[in-house]
């Protein structure tokens, strides 16, 4: 959380800061292990969850139908399954997208060691595809880094009066 408590930018630390006189290449391999480490989290989450008895394929085994819990007016029952459905999608949607951004900064880490253009066509096609395959996750307007335009008509940032 911020230090002011009004639900801004999340205090990130100064973890990368302390990256700025460490040479560039060694930078990417300290970022690159510590993605794979949050990746190895997330992934791990995800197990535990479709391992629960609130997994999608377990909930109403042995337990009774949704119609005997109460009329199709009781909406908490329904309401509890979607925000599970929602938090499994997007942490699914995390996990791919820390898959891409991992082998991206794998590939990044193996350009800066090589040279890029001493790469191969295969390699730099597959840096392409990588890169495409994680911009397809990324969203500007939940990016409280991203410089979001300002003025009339411009899309307002989640949190932002």
């Amino acid at each position: 959380m911020s230090s002011d408590g009004g639900g801004k930018v999340p205090d990130t630390g100064t973890g990368f800061d302390t990256l700025a006189g460490v040479n560039p290449a060694m930078a990417l391999d300290i970022q690159h292990n510590a993605m794979k480490s949050f990746k190895k989290r997330v992934d791990a989450l995800l197990v535990e969850l479709d391992k629960s008895e609130a997994a999608p394929g377990k909930v109403g085994e042995d337990r009774l139908p949704r119609a005997q819990l109460g009329a199709a007016t009781f909406k908490e029952a329904q309401f509890l399954h979607d925000s599970y459905t929602i938090v499994h999608d997007e942490l699914e949607n995390l996990s791919k997208a820390l898959s891409a951004q991992i082998e991206s900064m794998s590939l990044a880490v193996h350009a800066s060691r090589v040279g890029y253009e001493n790469l191969d066509e295969d390699i730099k096609a597959r840096m392409r595809a990588v890169n495409a395959e994680a911009e397809k996750y990324y969203d500007a307007a939940r990016d409280p880094y991203a410089r979001h335009k300002q003025g009339p008509g411009a899309p307002k940032a989640e949190g932002t009066l």
